[in-house]
C-alpha cells in the first residue's frame, strides 16, 4: 500500500510558481526585465526559498533566464526563435481550433463572443488590457477542445512569447478595427459553424498575421542594434601599424 497521503494545502512555491507565470503569459512583465527574487518574495509575502524554488522551475522552462549567480531576466527573444515557436503554435492551435469547433458550446460561443467584443474596445485604448484578452481568446479556443495536454504545450510557449505579444499590442495600438476587420472574427464565424476545416485556416491565418509582424520588429531591431554595435578591432591590422612607425 502506498504511504503517500492526500495533500490538503498546496506547495507553497507551486503556488508562487503559478503566479509568476501567469504574469509573464499575461505579459506583466517586459523582455529584458529583470525580477529581483527578494522583492518579489517581499510583495508576495513569502520566504525568499519558495521564490527561488519557482524561479528556477522558469528557467528550466525557458520562461526566464539567469546570467549571473542572482541576476534573473525575462528573455528578449530573437526574431528566429519566434518564428520557431510561431510554426509550432500555428499547427497546435489549428488542432485545437478544429476540436473546438466540434465540441464548443453556445455558453463558451457567447463568452468567446464577448471576449472579442471587449477585445476590440481595448486594442487602441489599452493595449496592457487588450493584450490580456488575447491571451484570453486563444485560451478560450483551446479550452473549448478539450484536449488538456495540447494546453499544457501550448501555455509553455506563451510563457516565453507573453512578454513579447504585450508589447505587440503597444506597437500595433494604433490600427483601426472595424467588427469585421479582425482576423478573430473569421474564427468566430467557423465555430459557429461547427467547421473543423475554417476554423484551423482562421486560427492560422491570426498567428500568420500577428506572428509576422512580430517578427519583422525583431528582425528590425536586430538589424538596427547590429548597425550601432561598436566594431573589433583587427589586431593584426594594429600591429603593422605599429610597426612602421
Amino acid at each position: 500500500m502506498s504511504s503517500l497521503k492526500p495533500v490538503k494545502r498546496e506547495n507553497l512555491s507551486v503556488k508562487v510558481y503559478k503566479q509568476i507565470r501567469e504574469a509573464l503569459i499575461n505579459g506583466q512583465y517586459e523582455p529584458g526585465e529583470r525580477l529581483v527574487i527578494g522583492e518579489l518574495a517581499r510583495v508576495m509575502g513569502v520566504s525568499i526559498t519558495p521564490v527561488r524554488e519557482a524561479i528556477f522551475r522558469l528557467i528550466s522552462e525557458q520562461g526566464l533566464e539567469m546570467q549571473a549567480a542572482t541576476a534573473v531576466y525575462v528573455p528578449f527573444l530573437n526574431s528566429a526563435r519566434l518564428a520557431e515557436i510561431q510554426q509550432i503554435r500555428f499547427h497546435l492551435e489549428g488542432m485545437g481550433a478544429a476540436e473546438a469547433a466540434r465540441r464548443i458550446s453556445a455558453k463558451e460561443l457567447d463568452e468567446l463572443t464577448a471576449l472579442q467584443a471587449e477585445f476590440i474596445s481595448m486594442t487602441s485604448t489599452n493595449p496592457t488590457r487588450a493584450s490580456y484578452l488575447n491571451r484570453k481568446f486563444h485560451f478560450a479556443i483551446l479550452e473549448a477542445s478539450r484536449m488538456p495536454t495540447l494546453i499544457s504545450t501550448v501555455e509553455t510557449f506563451w510563457v516565453i512569447t507573453g512578454p513579447i505579444l504585450k508589447i505587440f499590442h503597444v506597437k500595433t495600438s494604433g490600427l483601426d478595427y472595424s467588427d469585421r476587420q479582425h482576423r478573430h472574427e473569421a474564427v468566430l464565424d467557423a465555430l459557429k459553424a461547427r467547421d473543423p476545416e475554417a476554423a484551423t485556416k482562421a486560427i492560422q491565418a491570426d498567428l500568420t498575421w500577428g506572428g509576422k509582424i512580430m517578427i519583422d520588429w525583431l528582425a528590425e531591431r536586430e538589424a538596427e542594434q547590429a548597425q550601432t554595435r561598436p566594431k573589433p578591432r583587427n589586431p593584426a591590422a594594429t600591429k603593422t601599424s605599429s610597426g612602421k612607425r
